[in-house]
């Protein structure tokens, strides 16, 4: 086993006394490279997030090509504040599958459900299907129901019929 040094000095908040200077130019260029990133982020239109921070952060300074990293802007006071100012909220938009993942349930196509699928699942999907979907599935599955129960009639129709000639047959053959 190798000999590992312990340290015995105590965790606390404060930083050490001698490191005290280093941190504060540390965090005076995170919040420098956190300003000129959105500045650069706003100049091209394009979205404030963490990572765009970080992406443009490396491309801002020349003398600073290793830019900041998303820890260091979330642990920097000044620097948080400016990022929260500018970034705004994240708006949330309604969900829409996209066309690509639309089931086409036209007139002449049926969905087809096993009678051993997993419940859980298809009710996770029907949750997540938008209200048109669902309505659009539900009157496909009314008509095929009202299909299915059409020609189980003709069947038992002329199921029925056959009885009848059958019937007829045999006591036709039955009378001398």
């Amino acid at each position: 086993m190798k000999n590992v040094a312990i340290s015995r000095s105590s965790r606390s908040s404060e930083p050490p006394a001698w490191l005290g200077e280093v941190y504060e130019r540390r965090r005076h260029r995170t919040v420098r490279l956190v300003e000129l990133s959105i500045a650069a982020l706003l100049n091209d239109r394009k979205r404030i997030s963490l990572a765009a921070l970080v992406r443009a952060s490396k491309t801002v300074d020349p003398a600073e090509p290793d830019g900041v990293s998303e820890s260091a802007i979330l642990h920097n006071e000044q620097a948080l504040a400016l990022y929260r100012q500018r970034a705004g909220r994240k708006q949330q938009r309604a969900r829409k599958t996209p066309p690509r993942l639309r089931r086409d349930i036209g007139n002449d196509n049926f969905f087809r459900v096993s009678a051993d699928r997993d419940r859980g699942r298809a009710r996770q999907r029907y949750m997540r299907a938008s209200k048109a979907d669902l309505v659009d599935r539900l009157l496909v599955a009314e008509q095929a129901y009202a299909d299915m129960e059409a020609r189980w009639l003709n069947t038992a129709d002329e199921l029925l019929t056959w009885i009848m000639l059958t019937d007829q047959l045999f006591s036709r053959k039955l009378e001398p």
